[in-house]
């Protein structure tokens, strides 16, 4: 496992954690959840968990390499349906486009702009039921029949949707539009080792489910004393939020590739834990270009946020800076002046007392890529643990629910 977890300064003298009454409830509550997730993986009842095996990934590979791809990739769909891989295109610098929001201002533009003759085109929804991702469906087709290109992209038009009676299943049919089944027991937003994101990327089987396993096996060794447990990590998550008011959750990137994933965290918590008045809400912030605008917040403004801060790429892919009179930059190195930077605000945070913890990487050019998935696997299953030790169920979304239904009371 290359993910490593530095939560030493909750266990110095700041806060000591594992001294207080809080925290050893906390762990005792989170043990209890992770060995009630540890049953369902050894029973092979979680779904979400059982995605990340080798037979899961093959199953898709087989799937993959029957789909004749055109150079372009174009992703429809709404939340979990693209967030996952979204994240998995940027951390790679891939070039697969996402209609991933509904705005026909939008829309409009890019159909104008593109030839979607030369896209396969993934229309994602696991209800079948997504009104955003049907409305921009049918402003596609709206299009294509405009431009008298439809008969040409339809061959081209992947949906993957539950195989149940819903719209968007009803409709491929009828257009005889490839269909491939959505995993009916993983959720959008647990579903990036499902077929929503796995299908779009051609990636190594086995590294795959051995990244996410990784994790998986870190749980079941059930040591409390390691700081890259999922369990302890929710223990100190609930902690903090309990005793001492914290009550936002924000990831500082310094590495841009990773602002996706961030993105695709957020949903992860925020739909699954926000169903009480005390939930942790997720930000992202992306640094160095942060120090020069919110930082001043973090630092300065009231002390209720923990901060989980993603440090550089340890690839130099700079020799030097030029010497053009620029000023004190030209002393460092590229790579040293971005890793000062993140040194300086983790100085900064110890000395003011911030509460933080560091995730970072034990980064090789093998294994670079698969570093994302570990990362992935990780926070599903603090997720779930977290949502479990509250007695939360963390697979639902009932508030947004009632969104959806007044949409069409206007």
């Amino acid at each position: 496992m290359n993910l490593d977890i530095n939560l030493k300064y909750f266990f110095n003298k700041n806060y000591n954690l594992s001294s207080t009454e809080e925290y050893k409830k906390n762990l005792s509550n989170c043990h209890a959840a992770s060995q009630k997730l540890i049953l369902e993986i050894k029973n092979q009842s979680n779904e979400i968990v059982n995605s990340f095996s080798i037979d899961y990934q093959n199953k898709i590979k087989l799937l993959r390499d029957k789909i004749v791809k055109k150079k372009n990739q174009l992703v429809i769909g709404m939340g979990g349906s693209s967030a996952g891989a979204k994240a998995i295109n940027m951390y790679l610098g891939g070039s697969t486009l996402f209609l991933d929001n509904y705005d026909p201002e939008y829309l409009n533009n890019f159909f104008k702009e593109s030839n979607l003759n030369n896209f396969t085109i993934f229309i994602i929804s696991k209800s079948g039921e997504t009104f955003e991702t049907l409305a921009m469906l049918n402003l596609l087709f709206q299009h294509l029949i405009k431009i008298s290109i439809l008969d040409e992209v339809k061959k081209n038009i992947i949906v993957i949707t539950e195989d149940s009676d819903n719209l968007l299943n009803n409709f491929a049919k009828k257009n005889n539009l490839q269909l491939i089944p959505h995993n009916k027991k993983i959720g959008g937003r647990f579903s990036v080792f499902s077929e929503t994101s796995m299908i779009l990327f051609d990636l190594e089987a086995q590294k795959i489910s051995d990244s996410a396993e990784s994790l998986v096996s870190k749980l079941i060794e059930n040591n409390l004393e390691d700081e890259s447990n999922p369990t302890v990590n929710a223990a100190v998550i609930l902690t903090l939020q309990q005793k001492y008011n914290i009550n936002y959750n924000v990831n500082i990137l310094y590495k841009y590739s990773l602002k996706d994933y961030s993105y695709w965290f957020q949903q992860l918590f925020a739909e699954s834990l926000g169903k009480n008045k005390k939930a942790l809400t997720p930000i992202t912030s992306i640094c160095p270009k942060d120090h020069h605008s919110v930082m001043q917040l973090f630092i300065g403004g009231p002390k209720n946020k923990l901060f989980n801060i993603y440090p550089p790429s340890q690839d130099s892919y700079f020799k030097s800076f030029s010497q053009l009179g620029l000023g004190e930059i030209e002393t460092k190195t590229p790579k040293n002046l971005l890793e000062s930077q993140c040194l300086s605000m983790i100085k900064t945070f110890k000395e003011e007392e911030i509460p933080h913890r560091i995730i970072k990487f034990a980064e090789s050019h093998e294994n670079k890529v698969y570093n994302l998935f570990e990362l992935f696997s990780y926070n599903i299953l603090e997720t779930i643990i977290l949502g479990y030790a509250q007695n939360l169920n963390p697979y639902d979304q009932p508030s947004v629910e009632k969104i959806k239904k007044n949409t069409f009371s206007f």
